[in-house]
Protein backbone atom coordinates (compact mmCIF):
# COMPACT_ATOMS: atom_id res chain seq x y z
CA UNK A 1 0.00 0.00 0.00
CA UNK A 2 1.19 3.52 -0.81
CA UNK A 3 -0.18 6.94 0.15
CA UNK A 4 0.49 9.11 -2.89
CA UNK A 5 -0.80 12.44 -1.60
CA UNK A 6 -2.00 13.83 1.71
CA UNK A 7 -3.23 17.33 2.41
CA UNK A 8 -5.25 19.03 5.14
CA UNK A 9 -7.74 21.88 4.82
CA UNK A 10 -9.03 23.05 8.21
CA UNK A 11 -10.47 19.87 9.78
CA UNK A 12 -10.58 17.75 6.63
CA UNK A 13 -7.81 15.51 5.36
CA UNK A 14 -7.64 14.37 1.74
CA UNK A 15 -5.66 11.23 0.86
CA UNK A 16 -4.92 9.44 -2.40
CA UNK A 17 -4.01 5.79 -1.86
CA UNK A 18 -3.10 2.85 -4.07
CA UNK A 19 -2.62 -0.88 -3.54
CA UNK A 20 -1.34 -3.68 -5.80
CA UNK A 21 -4.11 -4.99 -8.02
CA UNK A 22 -3.31 -8.52 -6.80
CA UNK A 23 -4.74 -7.55 -3.38
CA UNK A 24 -7.99 -6.50 -5.07
CA UNK A 25 -8.12 -9.81 -6.96
CA UNK A 26 -7.69 -11.66 -3.66
CA UNK A 27 -10.55 -9.63 -2.19
CA UNK A 28 -12.72 -10.52 -5.20
CA UNK A 29 -12.10 -14.24 -4.68
CA UNK A 30 -12.99 -13.91 -1.00
CA UNK A 31 -16.16 -11.96 -1.88
CA UNK A 32 -17.16 -14.78 -4.30
CA UNK A 33 -16.68 -17.38 -1.55
CA UNK A 34 -18.76 -15.37 0.93
CA UNK A 35 -21.54 -14.56 -1.55
CA UNK A 36 -21.53 -18.15 -2.77
CA UNK A 37 -22.70 -19.40 0.63
CA UNK A 38 -26.14 -17.95 -0.09
CA UNK A 39 -26.37 -18.93 -3.78
CA UNK A 40 -28.91 -21.67 -4.48
CA UNK A 41 -28.36 -23.68 -7.67
CA UNK A 42 -30.52 -26.65 -8.78
CA UNK A 43 -29.02 -29.96 -7.63
CA UNK A 44 -26.64 -28.46 -5.10
CA UNK A 45 -26.90 -27.58 -1.45
CA UNK A 46 -26.21 -23.87 -0.65
CA UNK A 47 -22.48 -23.19 -0.95
CA UNK A 48 -21.68 -26.63 -2.38
CA UNK A 49 -21.92 -25.86 -6.11
CA UNK A 50 -18.68 -25.69 -8.17
CA UNK A 51 -16.95 -22.31 -7.92
CA UNK A 52 -17.23 -21.65 -11.67
CA UNK A 53 -21.03 -22.09 -11.56
CA UNK A 54 -21.32 -19.88 -8.47
CA UNK A 55 -19.23 -17.17 -10.12
CA UNK A 56 -21.45 -17.18 -13.22
CA UNK A 57 -24.55 -16.90 -11.07
CA UNK A 58 -23.27 -13.84 -9.21
CA UNK A 59 -23.54 -10.20 -10.31
CA UNK A 60 -19.93 -9.27 -11.10
CA UNK A 61 -20.49 -5.59 -10.30
CA UNK A 62 -21.89 -6.49 -6.88
CA UNK A 63 -18.95 -8.82 -6.15
CA UNK A 64 -16.39 -6.15 -7.09
CA UNK A 65 -18.21 -3.58 -4.97
CA UNK A 66 -18.11 -5.88 -1.91
CA UNK A 67 -14.45 -6.70 -2.60
CA UNK A 68 -13.51 -3.03 -2.82
CA UNK A 69 -15.33 -2.28 0.45
CA UNK A 70 -13.58 -5.15 2.20
CA UNK A 71 -10.12 -4.23 0.90
CA UNK A 72 -10.44 -0.55 1.83
CA UNK A 73 -11.71 -1.49 5.30
CA UNK A 74 -8.68 -3.77 5.76
CA UNK A 75 -6.32 -0.99 4.66
CA UNK A 76 -7.93 1.82 6.64
CA UNK A 77 -6.19 1.20 9.99
CA UNK A 78 -2.82 1.09 8.22
CA UNK A 79 -3.68 4.32 6.41
CA UNK A 80 -4.50 6.01 9.73
CA UNK A 81 -1.21 4.85 11.26
CA UNK A 82 0.96 5.86 8.32
CA UNK A 83 -0.70 9.23 7.75
CA UNK A 84 -0.79 9.95 11.51
CA UNK A 85 -4.31 11.32 11.40
CA UNK A 86 -6.99 11.18 14.10
CA UNK A 87 -10.39 10.69 12.38
CA UNK A 88 -13.55 11.82 14.18
CA UNK A 89 -16.04 10.48 11.63
CA UNK A 90 -16.47 7.76 9.02
CA UNK A 91 -14.46 8.45 5.84
CA UNK A 92 -15.89 9.33 2.45
CA UNK A 93 -14.31 7.01 -0.15
CA UNK A 94 -14.12 7.36 -3.92
CA UNK A 95 -12.57 4.56 -6.02
CA UNK A 96 -10.58 6.14 -8.84
CA UNK A 97 -9.10 3.03 -10.51
CA UNK A 98 -9.75 -0.69 -10.46
CA UNK A 99 -8.53 -1.78 -13.89
CA UNK A 100 -6.67 -5.06 -14.23
CA UNK A 101 -2.88 -4.84 -14.14
CA UNK A 102 -3.05 -1.28 -12.79
CA UNK A 103 -2.92 -0.28 -9.09
CA UNK A 104 -6.22 -0.33 -7.22
CA UNK A 105 -6.56 3.38 -6.34
CA UNK A 106 -8.97 5.40 -4.22
CA UNK A 107 -9.41 8.77 -2.52
CA UNK A 108 -10.35 9.30 1.12
CA UNK A 109 -11.84 12.45 2.65
CA UNK A 110 -12.28 12.42 6.42
CA UNK A 111 -12.91 14.86 9.27
CA UNK A 112 -10.08 14.79 11.79
CA UNK A 113 -9.44 16.01 15.32
CA UNK A 114 -9.13 19.80 15.27
CA UNK A 115 -5.96 21.81 15.72
CA UNK A 116 -6.26 24.01 18.79
CA UNK A 117 -4.46 27.12 19.98
CA UNK A 118 -4.59 27.30 23.75
CA UNK A 119 -5.06 30.58 25.56
CA UNK A 120 -4.50 31.18 29.25
CA UNK A 121 -5.31 28.18 31.41
CA UNK A 122 -3.15 28.73 34.50
CA UNK A 123 -4.04 31.30 37.15
CA UNK A 124 -7.68 31.47 36.05
CA UNK A 125 -9.89 33.32 38.52
CA UNK A 126 -12.83 31.37 39.88
CA UNK A 127 -15.34 31.71 42.68
CA UNK A 128 -16.35 28.65 44.64
CA UNK A 129 -19.84 28.37 46.03
CA UNK A 130 -20.14 28.01 49.79
CA UNK A 131 -20.68 24.52 51.17
CA UNK A 132 -21.95 25.79 54.51
CA UNK A 133 -25.18 24.11 55.65
CA UNK A 134 -27.55 26.24 57.73
CA UNK A 135 -29.92 25.15 60.46
CA UNK A 136 -32.81 26.29 58.25
CA UNK A 137 -31.74 23.90 55.49
CA UNK A 138 -31.58 20.98 57.94
CA UNK A 139 -35.01 21.86 59.32
CA UNK A 140 -36.41 22.05 55.78
CA UNK A 141 -35.35 18.43 55.14
CA UNK A 142 -36.87 17.37 58.47
CA UNK A 143 -40.02 19.26 57.54
CA UNK A 144 -40.26 17.28 54.30
CA UNK A 145 -39.94 14.09 56.35
CA UNK A 146 -42.74 15.32 58.61
CA UNK A 147 -44.92 15.81 55.53
CA UNK A 148 -44.28 12.24 54.41
CA UNK A 149 -45.09 10.80 57.83
CA UNK A 150 -48.23 12.78 58.74
CA UNK A 151 -50.90 10.96 60.73
CA UNK A 152 -54.65 11.45 60.89
CA UNK A 153 -56.30 12.46 64.17
CA UNK A 154 -59.71 11.30 65.45
CA UNK A 155 -61.46 13.78 63.16
CA UNK A 156 -59.49 12.65 60.10
CA UNK A 157 -57.33 15.75 59.96
CA UNK A 158 -53.65 15.25 59.12
CA UNK A 159 -51.18 16.13 61.83
CA UNK A 160 -47.42 16.45 61.70
CA UNK A 161 -45.41 14.35 64.11
CA UNK A 162 -43.42 16.47 66.56
CA UNK A 163 -39.67 16.73 65.95
CA UNK A 164 -38.37 14.62 68.82
CA UNK A 165 -36.49 11.40 69.47
CA UNK A 166 -39.59 9.31 68.75
CA UNK A 167 -39.87 10.97 65.35
CA UNK A 168 -36.21 10.13 64.63
CA UNK A 169 -36.81 6.48 65.53
CA UNK A 170 -39.90 6.33 63.30
CA UNK A 171 -38.36 7.83 60.14
CA UNK A 172 -34.76 6.55 60.42
CA UNK A 173 -32.41 4.08 62.06
CA UNK A 174 -31.25 6.70 64.56
CA UNK A 175 -32.29 6.72 68.19
CA UNK A 176 -32.29 10.46 68.77
CA UNK A 177 -33.28 13.61 66.91
CA UNK A 178 -29.76 14.99 67.41
CA UNK A 179 -28.28 12.00 65.56
CA UNK A 180 -30.79 12.37 62.73
CA UNK A 181 -30.01 16.10 62.40
CA UNK A 182 -26.29 15.32 62.30
CA UNK A 183 -26.84 12.78 59.50
CA UNK A 184 -28.97 15.26 57.50
CA UNK A 185 -26.30 17.94 58.00
CA UNK A 186 -23.59 15.55 56.79
CA UNK A 187 -25.59 14.49 53.71
CA UNK A 188 -26.33 18.12 52.77
CA UNK A 189 -22.65 19.04 53.21
CA UNK A 190 -21.58 16.23 50.85
CA UNK A 191 -24.20 17.28 48.30
CA UNK A 192 -23.19 20.94 48.46
CA UNK A 193 -19.49 20.07 48.27
CA UNK A 194 -20.03 18.04 45.11
CA UNK A 195 -22.18 20.78 43.55
CA UNK A 196 -19.63 23.43 44.48
CA UNK A 197 -16.70 21.48 43.02
CA UNK A 198 -18.56 20.67 39.80
CA UNK A 199 -19.69 24.30 39.42
CA UNK A 200 -16.11 25.54 39.87
CA UNK A 201 -14.74 23.03 37.35
CA UNK A 202 -17.38 24.01 34.79
CA UNK A 203 -16.48 27.70 35.25
CA UNK A 204 -12.75 27.05 34.81
CA UNK A 205 -13.28 24.90 31.70
CA UNK A 206 -15.50 27.66 30.26
CA UNK A 207 -12.77 30.26 30.92
CA UNK A 208 -10.06 28.07 29.36
CA UNK A 209 -12.35 27.38 26.38
CA UNK A 210 -13.12 31.08 25.87
CA UNK A 211 -9.40 31.79 25.58
CA UNK A 212 -8.72 28.95 23.14
CA UNK A 213 -9.18 28.90 19.38
CA UNK A 214 -10.49 25.76 17.70
CA UNK A 215 -12.73 24.98 14.75
CA UNK A 216 -14.83 22.04 15.95
CA UNK A 217 -15.87 19.51 13.24
CA UNK A 218 -19.62 19.04 12.95
CA UNK A 219 -19.16 15.27 13.30
CA UNK A 220 -17.85 15.73 16.84
CA UNK A 221 -20.85 17.87 17.74
CA UNK A 222 -23.26 15.30 16.32
CA UNK A 223 -21.55 12.55 18.31
CA UNK A 224 -21.78 14.64 21.50
CA UNK A 225 -25.51 15.18 20.89
CA UNK A 226 -25.90 11.39 20.75
CA UNK A 227 -24.04 11.14 24.08
CA UNK A 228 -26.38 13.76 25.58
CA UNK A 229 -29.42 11.83 24.33
CA UNK A 230 -28.07 8.66 25.96
CA UNK A 231 -27.58 10.59 29.22
CA UNK A 232 -31.16 11.85 28.99
CA UNK A 233 -32.43 8.30 28.38
CA UNK A 234 -30.56 7.13 31.47
CA UNK A 235 -31.99 9.93 33.62
CA UNK A 236 -35.53 9.29 32.36
CA UNK A 237 -35.26 5.57 33.01
CA UNK A 238 -34.74 6.34 36.71
CA UNK A 239 -38.34 7.57 36.69
CA UNK A 240 -39.59 4.71 34.54
CA UNK A 241 -39.89 6.90 31.44
CA UNK A 242 -38.55 6.49 27.91
CA UNK A 243 -37.27 9.18 25.57
CA UNK A 244 -40.42 8.66 23.49
CA UNK A 245 -42.57 9.38 26.57
CA UNK A 246 -40.57 12.53 27.23
CA UNK A 247 -40.87 13.76 23.64
CA UNK A 248 -44.63 13.20 23.70
CA UNK A 249 -44.84 15.14 26.97
CA UNK A 250 -43.01 18.17 25.60
CA UNK A 251 -44.62 17.77 22.16
CA UNK A 252 -41.40 17.72 20.20
CA UNK A 253 -39.75 15.55 17.58
CA UNK A 254 -36.31 14.09 18.29
CA UNK A 255 -34.81 16.19 15.50
CA UNK A 256 -36.05 19.39 17.21
CA UNK A 257 -34.62 18.25 20.53
CA UNK A 258 -31.27 17.53 18.88
CA UNK A 259 -31.23 21.01 17.37
CA UNK A 260 -31.87 22.51 20.82
CA UNK A 261 -28.96 20.47 22.22
CA UNK A 262 -26.56 21.64 19.53
CA UNK A 263 -25.22 24.74 21.31
CA UNK A 264 -24.64 22.86 24.58
CA UNK A 265 -22.96 20.05 22.62
CA UNK A 266 -20.61 22.52 20.93
CA UNK A 267 -19.62 23.92 24.35
CA UNK A 268 -19.06 20.43 25.77
CA UNK A 269 -16.97 19.31 22.79
CA UNK A 270 -14.79 22.42 22.90
CA UNK A 271 -14.25 21.87 26.63
CA UNK A 272 -13.13 18.29 26.00
CA UNK A 273 -10.83 19.38 23.17
CA UNK A 274 -9.28 22.10 25.34
CA UNK A 275 -8.69 19.70 28.24
CA UNK A 276 -7.04 17.18 25.91
CA UNK A 277 -4.80 19.93 24.51
CA UNK A 278 -3.84 20.99 28.05
CA UNK A 279 -2.98 17.37 28.88
CA UNK A 280 -0.72 17.24 25.81
CA UNK A 281 0.85 20.63 26.61
CA UNK A 282 1.59 19.55 30.18
CA UNK A 283 2.71 16.06 29.06
CA UNK A 284 0.20 14.39 31.37
CA UNK A 285 -0.06 10.61 31.08
CA UNK A 286 -2.37 7.84 32.23
CA UNK A 287 -0.50 5.09 34.07
CA UNK A 288 -1.42 1.42 34.28
CA UNK A 289 -2.33 2.07 37.92
CA UNK A 290 -4.71 4.90 36.90
CA UNK A 291 -6.43 2.62 34.41
CA UNK A 292 -6.70 -0.27 36.87
CA UNK A 293 -8.21 1.98 39.54
CA UNK A 294 -10.80 3.35 37.09
CA UNK A 295 -11.70 -0.15 35.84
CA UNK A 296 -12.11 -1.31 39.46
CA UNK A 297 -14.46 1.62 40.12
CA UNK A 298 -16.44 0.89 36.95
CA UNK A 299 -16.62 -2.80 37.91
CA UNK A 300 -18.03 -1.95 41.34
CA UNK A 301 -20.68 0.25 39.76
CA UNK A 302 -21.67 -2.40 37.20
CA UNK A 303 -21.53 -5.39 39.54
CA UNK A 304 -18.84 -7.15 37.47
CA UNK A 305 -15.36 -8.18 38.45
CA UNK A 306 -12.54 -5.95 37.19
CA UNK A 307 -11.12 -8.92 35.24
CA UNK A 308 -14.46 -9.58 33.57
CA UNK A 309 -14.90 -5.91 32.66
CA UNK A 310 -11.38 -5.65 31.24
CA UNK A 311 -11.86 -8.83 29.20
CA UNK A 312 -15.06 -7.51 27.61
CA UNK A 313 -13.63 -4.05 26.98
CA UNK A 314 -12.96 -3.39 23.29
CA UNK A 315 -9.91 -1.38 22.22
CA UNK A 316 -12.01 1.72 21.48
CA UNK A 317 -13.55 1.40 24.95
CA UNK A 318 -10.11 1.34 26.52
CA UNK A 319 -9.14 4.44 24.50
CA UNK A 320 -12.33 6.21 25.62
CA UNK A 321 -11.42 5.59 29.28
CA UNK A 322 -7.83 6.70 28.68
CA UNK A 323 -9.02 9.97 27.09
CA UNK A 324 -11.47 10.54 29.96
CA UNK A 325 -8.72 10.07 32.57
CA UNK A 326 -6.41 12.44 30.69
CA UNK A 327 -9.12 15.11 30.63
CA UNK A 328 -9.74 14.57 34.33
CA UNK A 329 -6.04 15.09 35.08
CA UNK A 330 -6.06 18.26 32.99
CA UNK A 331 -9.12 19.48 34.89
CA UNK A 332 -7.40 18.80 38.22
CA UNK A 333 -4.45 20.87 36.96
CA UNK A 334 -6.80 23.75 36.05
CA UNK A 335 -8.20 23.73 39.59
CA UNK A 336 -4.78 23.37 41.22
CA UNK A 337 -3.34 26.32 39.27
CA UNK A 338 -6.43 28.56 39.57
CA UNK A 339 -6.87 31.62 41.78
CA UNK A 340 -9.98 30.51 43.65
CA UNK A 341 -12.00 32.52 46.12
CA UNK A 342 -14.91 31.36 48.23
CA UNK A 343 -18.21 33.22 48.08
CA UNK A 344 -17.40 34.93 51.38
CA UNK A 345 -14.22 36.35 49.86
CA UNK A 346 -11.56 34.18 51.51
CA UNK A 347 -8.94 32.57 49.25
CA UNK A 348 -8.46 28.82 48.92
CA UNK A 349 -5.75 27.20 51.02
Amino acid sequence: MKINTQKREENKVFLEVEEDFSRFEEAIQQAIVEAGRDVRLPGFRPGKAPKEMIEKALDREYVEHKAAQSLIADLYHKIIDESKIDPVDYPNVEITQQQKDKPFAFKITVDVYPNIKLGKYKGLKGEKKSTEVTEEEVLKVLGNLQERFTVADAEGKKERLPLDDEFAKKVSSFGTLAELKEEVHSALTKEKTMESENDLKNKLVALASDGAKADIPSAMVEREIDVMLDELRGALSQSGLTLEDYLKGIRKEETALKEEMKKAAEIRVKGKVVLKAIAEEEKLTVTAEDLSAELAEMARASGQSAEELEKNLAENGRQYINDYLLRRKALDLLVDKADIKLEKGEKKE
